[in-house]
């Protein structure tokens, strides 16, 4: 049985990026690689699982719906007729895949730009695979990311951050010193966004709130 969750639920298992180190090796950006050879997935995104250069895969006949209300939610059969909802072994509040009719690499952004222009306050994002194959485990970007700030920092100098980086705090969570979730919208801004502040060598981890589907033991 599959079962769902975020990586804000994962999160409360660990408090291990505390005392990560501050160095940041040089990256790429969140895209690494695109390719058209066979049946296989072939787009390539990276992220930072603290210090660990984590590989995702684009679904491109995927879309994570996280918008409310089934008006949103049928925006996206208006803007790409052979979209059909994608049955899961357990139901989603407010969250619903979809299946595309086109297989091409662009079908999805192609999807998520056409129902963002129709409903600005939806909520979508693509799907990615933690492997090169669609039976990989899934995740995708609802919005917000969770960063690590130095555990040293005082109140003040974590507010002088945010207003320099013109991020807003959506709250602190209770796992370690300097933990928070820090807002944005969803897809791959929150991915860019998360990748951009580790890079930067001003936190101490970065990586979005994921929407993550996982083998339930």
């Amino acid at each position: 049985m599959k079962i769902y969750k975020t990586a804000l639920g994962k999160i409360l298992t660990t408090a291990l990026f505390a005392s990560l180190s501050l160095n940041v090796a040089c990256a790429p950006v969140s895209k690494i690689s695109a390719s058209t050879t066979g049946n296989a997935l072939t787009q390539a995104y990276v992220w930072y699982d603290g210090e660990r250069e984590q590989k995702i895969w684009l679904n491109p006949q995927l879309v994570a719906d996280f918008s409310l209300g089934a008006e949103k939610q049928n925006a996206l059969q208006a803007s790409n007729v052979a979209a059909t909802p994608l049955q899961t072994k357990q139901s989603q509040p407010n969250m619903r895949l979809w299946k595309l009719g086109s297989v091409s690499a662009s079908a999805a952004s192609d999807a998520i730009q056409s129902l963002q222009s129709r409903q600005p306050a939806g909520k979508y994002s693509p799907v990615f695979h933690d492997g090169s194959g669609s039976a990989a485990s899934m995740r995708a970007l609802p919005g917000n990311i969770i960063v690590y700030l130095n555990p040293a920092w005082d109140a003040t100098l974590v507010d002088a951050w945010v207003k320099k980086r013109k991020l807003e705090i959506v709250k602190k969570l209770d796992i370690g010193p300097n933990i928070y979730v820090i807002k944005t919208g969803p897809g791959l801004e929150a991915l860019d966004t998360a990748n951009t502040l580790y890079k930067s060598g001003e936190v101490n981890a970065a990586f979005p709130d994921w929407w993550q589907g996982v083998e339930a033991k």
